[in-house]
């Protein structure tokens, strides 16, 4: 009669038997164990193995809110619109001019105040600053930007008014070459659509050249 085996011995035997198998199955011969806190995955080849790490916090973009194109993540409180906030169009803003605009004395810097009215029916937000451009006849002047102040983001809620300011040297006889502005070209922040306003002030001194030229732009949101 053959020697019996005992169930315990048998289960040691199939255990080691798997065991065998499993590690010749690994694919690049090294029968070396996967990471702590990976799992395996197919590679493109279709021979290896491929390892993605598994661990218990979000992806990269987990919980991450993503900005529109052209808007901000933050787009301030009770604008209606949600976390993203919607940047303001062109199309539902009106633009004027600020009673008290233009240069008050002779030989001073004028400052041409420009309001942007919400007329949506939704709040929005602009940040930074509107392209403006200051033309008449063949010339046209694109203003450079005021660096002394820092944007900030700025909701405006349906039938809110927000502005920003046109800063120019007035043109003084022996100063350089007059320039005589006829219309201001305004373009808002993240737009590519303009709105234009008659220029009714003074000559200006032309300094399109210039580093620091004293006709130049604040952002949304000045005063």
């Amino acid at each position: 009669m053959p020697p019996r085996t005992s169930p315990l011995t048998a289960i040691v035997s199939l255990a080691a038997g798997l065991t065998l198998t499993l590690t010749a199955c690994g694919g690049n011969g090294g029968g070396s164990d996967s990471p702590s806190g990976t799992i395996g995955a197919p590679d493109s080849s279709g021979t290896g193995t491929a390892t993605a790490t598994v661990t218990g916090s979000p992806g990269a973009d987990g919980g991450r809110s993503m900005a529109p194109s052209g808007g901000s993540t933050n787009a301030g409180p009770g604008t209606g619109t949600g976390a993203d906030g919607t940047r303001c169009r062109t199309a539902q803003l009106a633009f004027a001019v600020a009673p008290g605009s233009g240069a008050q004395s002779k030989g001073s810097q004028g400052a041409v105040t420009v309001t942007l009215t919400n007329k949506g029916a939704k709040s929005c937000v602009m940040k930074g600053y509107p392209g403006v451009d200051l033309v008449g006849g063949p010339t046209r002047w694109s203003l450079t930007r005021q660096t002394s102040e820092s944007p900030s983001t700025v909701t405006v809620r349906p039938g809110a008014t927000t502005t920003f300011v046109i800063f120019y040297l007035p043109f003084d006889k022996g100063d350089g070459q007059e320039f005589r502005p006829k219309s201001i070209v305004i373009t808002p922040p993240d737009e590519t659509h303009s709105h234009s306003l008659p220029w009714t002030y003074s000559s200006v001194l032309l300094q399109d050249g210039a580093t620091h030229p004293g006709t130049y732009v604040g952002p949304v949101g000045s005063k």
